[in-house]
């Protein structure tokens, strides 16, 4: 029975030992390789098998023992430079031009994505345009049968100055007729009176006197028909006359403006109208221009505001920078306005990783000043070297100023410990002790730091081992 008990103690003695052991190694383990996201999620596990401070003495221990004497220190190294003023900026269009199409209508194509680099002139979309090229036939055609009636009228014109010569000159040869028909009959009148005379006398007979009166009434007639000709020829003309001191050519003439006026005015009619519809086709092929919108300039295609499809309406259908030129924007208080002057060079660095800094020049300092913050804009043009850069992006601009400041620098090798316990330097004092400075620092160059805090000048620090 006592056996037994023995028996069953050693097994509880031996489960503890390896339960023990197991949990030793565990926490060895957990200490020197979880992480602090790892120990963040899984906080009890952390309070159970994390034992920092333990470990820390034990390697603080280690490595601060007899190797004290093989370890070199320097004084840190203090570099002058200019100081740097930084100010947060977003990249925007140095000129965006915003891109109206000038006819309402259905977008056919769009022949453009945004991000595309165009040139000046190059169609970017075009809107249905069927409804104007039917009218543009409907004015051709218009335009032809317009052309038709004046080409009718101008011959109608010709024709009709045509007859008025023909009229006019009947007038005048009825005219002539007149005037021999009357000096005929006046004769006539005349020679019938003498032969009355001698017939009174008794030298002639009653038959020779009747005979002279019919051959007189004949005469009158034929003077009167001519007459009643020419009053016929005259009713359907204007022979009015502002002067009468004018040959017969120059009547002709003014007679022949009168008596044509009307068909003249078909014709100027007919001319005005073929006019107005050829005006209309211009019209209308500047409308059908205007249906394909074209790059005013060459840039870069910033945003598109409207698809395929879609009615245009008065609000921009595209965004275009122009020449593709991005700037950095600002504000800066009016105490810093003196440290900005034309054609300064900027840095700007974007708040991405991994993307290098961008030079630029100062292009434009606003001319109002804020009354509520007192700040200004300010807008550098960046280098368009740099196709990685969208308009939209965050990052810091920074200014050197003719004042220079003092950079404490040390090797990055001399860095110990870690975000979570800090980081630290050795310091050797003037006893020769060697003692931990906790410091606070960032980047320099590739291998070297920027002590912000912790550090003087006279403090010698580790750098490394000698060889």
């Amino acid at each position: 029975m006592n056996f037994s008990r023995m028996a069953g103690l050693k097994q509880w003695i031996r489960k503890l030992l390896v339960v023990g052991v197991l949990y030793v190694i565990s926490a060895v383990f957990y200490t020197l390789f979880s992480t602090w996201n790892i120990r963040s999620r899984f906080p009890l596990l952390a309070k159970i098998l994390y034992f920092p401070n333990y470990w820390e003495v034990l390697n603080e221990v280690s490595a601060t023992e007899q190797p004290k004497q093989n370890l070199v220190f320097e004084k840190p190294r203090l570099i002058e430079e200019n100081k740097i003023i930084e100010f947060p900026a977003v990249v925007e269009p140095t000129k965006e031009i915003q891109l109206h199409n000038k006819q309402i209508g259905r977008i056919r194509k769009i022949y453009v994505e945004e991000g595309t680099v165009v040139k000046e002139g190059q169609i970017l979309l075009e809107i249905d345009d069927e409804l104007l090229r039917l009218e543009g036939e409907r004015l051709r055609l218009s335009a032809q049968v317009s052309e038709s009636n004046a080409n009718i009228a101008l011959e109608k014109w010709k024709l009709a100055e045509k007859q008025v010569d023909v009229k006019l000159r009947e007038i005048d040869k009825k005219t002539e007729w007149i005037s021999l028909a009357e000096k005929e009959w006046n004769i006539s009148k005349d020679l019938k009176e003498k032969k009355i005379i001698l017939w009174k006398q008794g030298f002639i007979s009653l038959s020779e006197i009747e005979k002279l009166k019919q051959e007189e009434q004949s005469k009158e007639t034929q003077y009167k028909n001519l007459i009643r000709d020419r009053e016929n020829l005259i009713s359907g003309m204007n022979l009015e006359l502002e002067s009468e001191n004018l040959d017969f050519e120059e009547r002709l003439k003014t007679w022949r403006k009168k008596n044509t006026s009307l068909e003249k005015s078909e014709y100027e009619l007919t001319q005005s109208h073929l006019k107005i519809i050829k005006n209309q086709i211009k019209s209308n092929e500047q409308l059908l221009s205007e249906t394909k919108l074209r790059a005013p300039k060459s840039g870069k295609i910033l945003k598109i505001q409207i698809k395929e499809g879609e009615l245009t309406t008065q609000s921009p259908v595209m965004l275009l920078v122009e020449k593709g030129e991005l700037s950095a924007g600002f504000q800066i208080g009016e105490s810093d306005l003196s440290f900005f002057t034309p054609g300064k060079e900027i840095l700007f660095i974007p708040s991405l990783d991994k993307m290098p800094a961008i030079k630029g020049k100062l292009d434009h300092v606003g001319g109002f000043l804020d009354p509520r913050s007192h700040s200004i804009g300010i807008k550098v043009k960046l280098d368009s070297k740099q196709n990685n850069i969208l308009p939209g992006m965050f990052g810091l601009v920074q200014v050197k100023l003719p004042e220079t400041v003092g950079k404490i620098i040390i090797p990055k090798s001399s860095l110990h410990g870690n975000e979570i316990n800090g980081h630290y330097v050795n310091i050797k004092g003037k006893d020769g002790e060697i003692s931990k400075r906790y410091i606070q620092f960032k980047p320099f160059l590739l291998n070297e730091l920027e002590i912000l805090s912790g550090l003087t000048l006279e403090d010698e620090v580790e750098t490394s081992l000698p060889l």
